[in-house]
Order: C-alpha cells, then sequence, then structure tokens
C-alpha cells in the first residue's frame, strides 16, 4: 500500500513539474500574396515527428522593421508550447525556442495574432 500510494505521489508531481516551451517557426507569408502554410500544416509536421503539441497560435515578432513592398517576407510566425524535452527534435525540424525573439534592451518579442485567413 505504502509503495502504491508514493508511486502516485511521484507520478502527480512529475506532471505537474513537466517543463514546456514555446518554439516557433516563421510562416513563409510573403506581402501581398497569401498565406502558402496554416498553423495546421505546422502543427501537424510537429505532431508527425512524434512531438506532442500543448498549444498552438499565431504570433508576429514585435519591435523590427520590415521592407514594406509586396513579395518581402512578413514577421508572422507558427507558436507551439511543446514539452521542453521535445525541443531538440523540433530544433532538428527547423523550429526555434521563441525566447530567443526576446530582447528587452532593442524591444524586441513576439505577440500572438488572429491567424490570417488563407484565402
Amino acid at each position: 500500500m505504502k509503495v502504491t500510494t508514493l508511486t502516485a505521489a511521484l507520478l502527480l508531481t512529475t506532471a505537474c513539474t513537466t517543463q514546456t516551451t514555446h518554439i516557433y517557426k516563421p510562416d513563409g507569408t510573403k506581402q501581398c500574396q497569401p498565406p502558402t502554410t496554416t498553423l495546421t500544416d505546422s502543427t501537424t509536421t510537429l505532431t508527425n515527428a512524434g512531438i506532442n503539441v500543448l498549444t498552438s497560435t499565431c504570433a508576429t515578432q514585435t519591435g523590427m522593421a520590415v521592407i514594406t513592398v509586396c513579395g518581402a517576407p512578413t514577421l508572422g510566425i507558427h507558436l507551439h508550447e511543446i514539452k521542453t524535452s521535445d525541443v531538440p527534435q523540433a530544433k532538428r525540424l527547423g523550429y526555434e525556442e521563441a525566447h530567443n525573439l526576446v530582447n528587452k534592451d532593442r524591444g524586441t518579442g513576439y505577440e500572438t495574432i488572429d491567424c490570417p485567413n488563407p484565402h
């Protein structure tokens, strides 16, 4: 009985302390053009690689200047929350840790937005 109780307590403690990390990848959208990839596409890439995606949202990088001309990239990103232990595998798929976008001295970061309409 004591072993069962200890095991259950350990499992609950471990479940509550699972660390997560936000990762991102540019969404590939070009100015004056409809999106070429969706948040669903990005999520599917991760799940097909065996990565459990906890949350997903569209976001945009902030505090950066972008040339305004049709065909130039936007600052749109796909943002996902995954287990920290899955970050190395996500990086192999081209994702980066979102905390790397944040630099208070330079005033850069990111904010969530509504996903662009693919039409």
